[in-house]
């Protein structure tokens, strides 16, 4: 179906205005610490009150043509969010101590949507009242129980209180209107936003309006969420509507497309026209003030904080710079991703018309947010991967493909109940959680890294040789490949203790500065508790340790077995200086490596092998660790998200023949432009693996011509591609469908090209949106 007017109005505004338009940032300077009395209050009570201050004065926008209304007060992860201030001084320096401030929330993590739609803040608060009724009951009550769930009450009302802004300005500019039509919209939505979120949706507009105004809200306190699994908690209220007759398809299908127009308003085609606000805290899990190691201060692994992402072009320097290599990369990106269809809650396929509906609007509308992914089981219709395929196949690289058939039984191995294991999502880039239930984090464990430890004992190159792993011995003293895969393994498994122990020990330090009232109350056994989601109110606390740098480390140690330790063509001292020198006069040696030992993602025993190696004893080392901490499920994963170029960024040459610095590949996925066997021997590589401990997420990402998918049979050339990927027992694909003239010209003439999507890891993103070097390594994946 053809976009309606009213939806190729509000797109023409996103790409001739908004996206090419600096935005708007409030609260720049607000304070609410105005009087002792506030001052006097609990933070958390404070972080409430700015919630408060924040829907009382939050501007109101309502614009043409659109039926769903709110703007954002937030810029994504990656730039930053501004709020008003609610701490105070001493508060604030003490964090600092810890790597923390206002702006240290984690995200990722999407509430229980469902609670807000169907029960309303009426709802939330009656179960909050009761729990606070019980306590005041009691002889001495839990003052911190009772200031969260005072905090709570405040936070909810705060969102009430910015419905109710929306609805008297709708009805204002409805008595002014001078067209009926637009003067009768406008009636109803006052009408709506006077009942929601207050009260429980009664149909599909109160449900998506009430959905982004409590959206709204979390990001105005720097809450970065996905929607989970939307499909299944709006489909009732769409499926209502269409059945009783009150509104039409084409009306619902608009009110769909305006709300994922307001997923998009804050989108910049061109980076530089935005601004950065983040802080050293954004995205902080914080780290003990005697644990401090540079590579923490500088914005790590460990506390989620990113380097070099932001927006820091500089016009005097080269592309390759520390300013510009990376530039933009994240910009928009709001970790806002939505996953679709899959196994229901009692085991039956959950796909449904709302599951076509979102993939066809985003498409048509060339949107990049919300980031889509579809969950896929033997028992998925056909037409639907079909509809899936007939997108994929044209550049946007959504949606991602999620195997059922993996992820389920990996969460039930962990203790996740069938019902909950049946209902995962994915969080903002694509690790797999409990929506409602879940706080999840990840570490980096940086494999790569730890090869280069062993051949220099653990000496890191590019921080002029600071010894940051183990002294495994001199490597040339190991007289087999084993002894020197031993060195390595226990490089891994020190990197595996050291990010747990860091984990444990910051378990729930953003609690004395980033409290989380308004995610609590909307997070299943938080109320029930009385605990705030930073200090461990949530059902599932889990941690992802992620195999970072998957394929360059099966081809290093590819070469190191080969070259060194059965063909004795080289020496493992000749491999050190080589790659102590960047290559630098070892260039033939480097050929040779390139385009003489065989490479991951070709359908090769010989490095399949080797990968099938190092992930069974990654993930036995995972499973090993102490369990300090019994409420800390741990789940494995092999990913670099979008950030692989920055994750490369600290990583000397390596004895696959990869430069300092150059960018890892990307998640589970081979080297670009060493995969010359082509997507079928990549899928059969990667499955090779058993990934049933990996069900965390290892997405393989995959470039294919769109050429060669063209017509219905291409759709169902491509429809086979996802199955056979499933049945080998992959976990996660990503597929950027597109023509490679088109990625060339679009670095040539970006204002041809402005709706030019590509997969970038964790999100996709506009092709013109990226830095120079990122557009090459987007190329490179296409063998060019």
């Amino acid at each position: 179906m053809p976009l309606s007017p009213r939806l190729l109005k509000l797109k023409e505004r996103l790409f001739t205005q908004d996206f090419i338009s600096p935005k708007e940032w409030y609260f720049a300077d607000a304070d609410i610490l105005t009087d002792d009395a506030v001052r006097a209050e609990p933070l958390i009570i404070r972080k409430a009150m700015m919630f408060a201050c924040v829907s009382e004065n939050l501007p109101i926008k309502i614009f043409e043509d659109e039926l769903i209304v709110g703007v954002l007060n937030s810029g994504g992860p990656a730039v930053g969010t501004l709020m008003p201030r609610y701490a105070t001084d001493e508060e604030l320096a003490h964090a600092r101590d810890y790597f923390m401030d206002q702006n240290s929330v984690w995200g990722h993590h999407p509430p229980d949507w469902e609670l807000i739609l169907t029960e309303g803040v009426i709802g939330v608060k009656k179960k909050i009242n009761k729990k606070m009724a019980a306590l005041l009951a009691s002889d001495l009550p839990d003052q911190e129980k009772l200031a969260l769930y005072r905090a709570m009450l405040i936070s909810l009302d705060a969102l009430c209180t910015l419905a109710r802004r929306y609805a008297q300005s709708a009805l204002r500019m409805s008595l002014l209107h001078p067209d009926p039509i637009r003067r009768r919209e406008l009636y109803e939505i006052s009408l709506v936003c006077s009942r929601v979120p207050e009260y429980p949706a009664q149909n599909f507009q109160e449900a998506l309006q009430s959905l982004w105004f409590t959206y709204c809200l979390l990001a105005s306190g720097a809450e970065h969420v996905p929607f989970g699994t939307a499909d299944r908690y709006l489909y009732p209220f769409y499926k209502n509507d269409l059945e009783s007759g009150q509104y039409d398809q084409s009306f619902l299908r608009d009110l769909l497309g305006s709300f994922l127009i307001k997923c998009n308003e804050r989108v910049l085609i061109d980076p530089k026209m935005g601004e950065s606000h983040t802080t050293f805290g954004t995205l902080s899990l914080g780290i003990k003030p005697n644990q401090h190691i540079e590579r923490e201060q500088t914005g790590g692994a460990l506390t989620g904080a990113y380097d070099q992402r932001l927006l820091t072009w500089r016009d005097d320097e080269d592309i390759h710079s520390d300013a510009n290599y990376n530039y933009g990369q994240s910009v928009n990106n709001w970790l806002m991703n939505l996953i679709l269809a899959g196994t229901g809650k009692d085991g039956t396929d959950a796909t449904n018309a709302l599951s076509y509906l979102f993939i066809e609007l985003v498409h048509e509308m060339s949107l990049v947010m919300p980031t889509l992914a579809i969950r896929v089981s033997p028992q998925t219709p056909e037409e639907f991967l079909k509809h899936a395929a007939r997108v994929l196949r044209y550049g946007q690289g959504e949606p991602a493909i999620y195997n059922d058939e993996i992820i389920i039984p990996g969460l039930l191995s962990i203790g996740i109940p069938p019902e909950d294991a049946r209902s995962y999502s994915n969080d903002g880039c694509w690790e797999v959680l409990i929506p409602g239930k879940s706080y999840f984090t990840y570490s980096h464990v940086m494999n790569i890294q730890c090869v280069e430890w062993v051949l220099h004992r653990g000496k890191t190159l590019l921080k002029d040789g600071i010894r940051e792993g183990l002294d495994t011995g001199d490597p040339c003293g190991f007289k087999d490949f084993e002894a020197f895969y031993a060195a390595y393994l226990r490089q891994v498994d020190n990197m595996l203790r050291y990010f747990y122990r860091r984990r444990i020990d910051s378990m729930y330090l953003t609690r004395m500065i980033a409290p989380d009232p308004l995610m609590s109350s909307l997070t299943h056994d938080c109320i029930e508790k009385g605990k705030d989601i930073t200090e461990g109110g949530n059902r599932y606390t889990l941690h992802m340790m992620l195999f970072t740098g998957l394929a360059n480390t099966v081809d290093s140690l590819a070469v190191i077995k080969k070259l060194v330790f059965e063909e004795r063509t080289v020496s493992l001292e000749t491999l050190i200086e080589a790659t102590a020198r960047n290559w630098q006069g070892y260039e033939r040696l480097r050929a040779h490596i390139m385009h003489g030992v065989a490479k991951f993602g070709c359908d090769n025993d010989y490095t399949d092998s080797i990968a099938s190696r190092v992930l069974n004893d990654f993930a036995s080392s995972v499973q090993s660790l102490p369990g300090e901490d019994k409420s800390l499920m741990l789940m494995c994963g092999i990913g670099t998200f979008e950030n692989y170029a920055l994750l490369g960024r600290g990583v000397a040459a390596s004895a696959d023949g990869r430069m300092d610095r150059e960018a890892l590949a990307p998640n589970y996925s081979p080297v670009p432009g060493r995969d010359i066997q082509g997507p079928t021997a990549a899928m059969k590589s990667i499955t090779k693996s058993n990934l049933n401990n990996y069900f965390g997420g290892c997405p393989l990402d995959l470039a294919l011509l769109t050429s060669d998918y063209d017509g219905e049979s291409g759709v169902e050339r491509l429809v086979s591609l996802i199955r056979s990927f499933c049945a080998l027992g992959g976990q996660i694909l990503t597929i950027t469908g597109c023509n490679v003239e088109d990625l060339k010209n679009a670095m040539e003439y970006p204002e041809q090209y402005q709706s030019l999507r590509v997969r970038m890891g964790g999100l996709s993103a506009y092709f013109v949106a990226m830095a120079p070097e990122q557009q090459q390594n987007i190329i490179k994946r296409f063998g060019q």
